[in-house]
């Protein structure tokens, strides 16, 4: 008579199909990136209030979208907003994406992961109709989304509710990172899954989802209605600058009071010229002042070598980057384009161009590089986190104009250096002489040009490409 071995109960066998590392508190993101004390400030006071329902603009809404471009701190923000509401004692459950991680790069395991998060909190009557499901489904974790969201999430949920179980505090679910999930269909899915679930206004649950604006997220969130929907760009508007102004003085300070070679540092050390250059390099986006401080604080060199190789005074040693993390970040949406060479084109008509307003206009663009109408917004579609197209004010005729403009100063940096950039290098020599050819060439098709053409800053762009 063969012996059975111990059987498996429901909710063991929802714990193998948990990514542990998407989790807040994670072992496996020790350290994770959070907001410097006393920065974001406003921010965080605006995401609190709006799940406390202390904001009469954002009572009504149960989902918030926090977007931003690329490096601007997002990740940062939602975990400080996990950490507060762990501290406080909400029932929170998190989902912490990343490209780089097995588990975490994809969505295939989201649902399973918060559905155990809330079952380790929520009263014994959730987990048992969890377990039940997974008794009942064993193959739950093959189904949809969708399926996996009602049955593990949803349902579960209701049941609690008509329980008696009623909570002062709404249950909190993060999503942060989602523009990281490796397929883009997929990223907008869990937007629309998450209002389809909170549809009906029954449940006590709010959902806080961080990504940088990518086109199939944005969409999905555009066609949602506003009244359900709140959302907080991390723009201008929240300080970003005198925060990171922060950030690198209170970094600074810890260099010049803790690290091993802090008698051999002035105390007026940095000046102040170098922390305005830092300030405007990050333009905004904490990610550039994140990687220059980690390089800078290293404790086997020289603070002081290390901030000038930053600043290109000096030239770093073989096999130094400096700026690796942000050359990761930068190379990975790169590759995730399409059209790479005509894109670099636009990027060095931006980055090369006359100190003039003209020569970023989109009109302007498409007429030079001879695109169609809309070509250039569908181009810059995917950069929207480092590039941006949009209208601006323009100051000669105190009008506005469709413009493209690049987020991140540190971005022509990189472009500009062949080691960091590799094949994404702008050469300025082969791009001027490209940019001369298309000017020749036009004006020989349009030899006599009205004042309003779009073709007459050519005229304007000849003498500048062929001096540089």
């Amino acid at each position: 008579m063969l012996m059975q071995g111990p059987t498996i109960g429901g909710f063991e066998r929802l714990q193998e199909y948990v990514a542990h590392g998407a989790f807040h508190d994670s072992g496996e993101r020790f350290d994770p990136p959070k907001c410097h004390d006393n920065t974001r400030v406003a921010i965080i006071k605006r995401i609190t209030d709006w799940i406390s329902e202390l904001n009469e603009d954002t009572r009504e809404a149960l989902i918030m979208w926090l977007y931003g471009a690329a490096g601007a701190g997002k990740s940062a923000i939602a975990q400080t907003i996990a950490e507060i509401l762990h501290d406080q004692h909400f029932i929170l459950a998190s989902f912490f994406f990343s490209r780089n991680d097995p588990q975490r790069g994809a969505a295939k395991w989201l649902v399973t992961t918060l559905a155990y998060q809330l079952a380790a909190k929520l009263p014994q009557a959730f987990r048992e109709r969890v377990a039940i499901t997974f008794e009942q489904d064993p193959l739950i974790v093959t189904r949809s989304l969708e399926t996996q969201f009602m049955a593990l999430v949803r349902e579960p949920l209701l049941e609690l509710l008509h329980s008696g179980f009623s909570t002062n505090n709404h249950i909190v679910v993060i999503i942060d990172g989602l523009d990281e999930c490796d397929d883009p269909k997929v990223q907008a899915r869990v937007v629309d899954l998450s209002f389809s679930l909170l549809h009906n206004r029954d449940l006590p649950l709010k959902i806080l989802i961080a990504s940088r604006p990518e086109i199939d997220i944005s969409s999905s969130f555009d066609r949602k209605s506003f009244s359900t929907l709140a959302r907080i760009a991390l723009d201008d508007d929240y300080q970003s600058e005198e925060d990171i102004r922060h950030f690198l003085a209170d970094k600074f300070n810890e260099i010049k009071t803790q690290h091993r070679l802090r008698s051999y540092i002035p105390i007026d050390w940095p000046a102040e010229d170098s922390l305005d250059t830092l300030v405007r390099k990050s333009s905004g986006q904490f990610i550039y002042a994140s990687t220059v401080m980690k390089y800078v604080v290293s404790p086997h060199h020289r603070p002081m070598y290390r901030l000038d190789v930053v600043l290109g005074i000096q030239l770093p040693k073989a096999g130094d980057s400096p700026f690796a993390e942000l050359d990761a970040l930068y190379r990975h949406i790169l590759m995730g384009v399409e059209d790479v060479d005509l894109i670099l084109q636009i990027i060095g008509l931006v980055v090369l161009h006359p100190p003039l307003n003209d020569y970023n206009s989109v009109t302007f663009i498409e007429a030079f590089l001879s695109l169609a109408p809309g070509d250039v917004q569908l181009l810059m579609q995917n950069l929207s986190s480092l590039i941006s197209v949009e209208n601006y004010p323009y100051h000669p005729y105190g009008t506005e104009v469709l413009t493209v403009h690049i987020l991140h100063s540190s971005l022509k940096d990189y472009l500009l250096d062949q080691q960091r950039s590799k094949d994404f290098f702008l050469d300025c020599l082969k791009m001027h002489t490209h940019y001369a050819e298309l000017c020749l060439a036009h004006i020989a098709e349009f030899p006599s040009l009205e004042s309003n053409s779009p073709f007459h800053p050519f005229m304007g762009m000849l003498p500048y490409v062929l001096i540089h």
